[in-house]
């Protein structure tokens, strides 16, 4: 429920919102990286205008509606690491849902915001930073721009084995939110 001076705004997975997590290559593909996107998710974002440092973010993600989009790999490889990505690496049958809420938003010296809040991937929560540039667009939408930097070890995700195609990834990986806020139905 929205306080005093809070404009909900909802989020959904469209063309124009994307979540997506690059993971980097090492050794003689260290100029490669994967593309990991998640295809449906959901979530609120409370904006205070008067008060950034009030507003609120709250993610939910479909950790089945990954996929491997990069452009390097054939179509059979890029299954072959959605398949690693789903299965193994997210337990996605075990762990259905990724989840993020925020739990402080502190203004950034020159442009933006950091967003502090708890992040659950594979049953493990621990917190996340996430960079936020807000842009307010017409059509009562805001646009959300953030990311941030994880180590996969700390939620349990292990480096993949070379069957998979995927040996000499690092540990270190991107989460790249690019949502389309828009005003919830109540607000219109």
């Amino acid at each position: 429920m929205p306080g005093e001076g809070e404009i909900p705004y909802t989020i959904s997975a469209s063309d124009d919102s994307t979540i997506a997590v690059e993971v980097f290559k090492t050794r003689m593909m260290r100029k490669r990286k994967h593309l990991l996107f998640f295809q449906n998710f959901s979530g609120k974002f409370l904006h205070s205008c008067d008060q950034p440092e009030a507003s609120r973010l709250s993610l939910t993600i479909d950790a089945k509606s990954v996929v491997c989009r990069d452009q390097w790999l054939k179509a059979r490889q890029q299954r072959r690491v959605t398949e690693y990505a789903r299965n193994l690496a997210l337990a996605a049958d075990r762990h259905p849902e990724i989840q993020f809420s925020s739990s402080r938003v502190a203004t950034k010296p020159l442009r933006g915001f950091t967003v502090e809040g708890v992040l659950n991937v594979c049953g493990v929560t621990r917190v996340l930073r996430l960079n936020l540039v807000l842009s307010p667009r017409s059509n009562a939408r805001l646009q959300l721009d953030a990311d941030a930097s994880i180590r996969l070890t700390d939620f349990g995700i292990e480096p993949p084995s070379s069957r998979f195609g995927l040996v000499g990834t690092r540990d270190e990986a991107l989460i790249h939110l690019l949502l389309w806020g828009r005003l919830a139905e109540s607000e219109r």
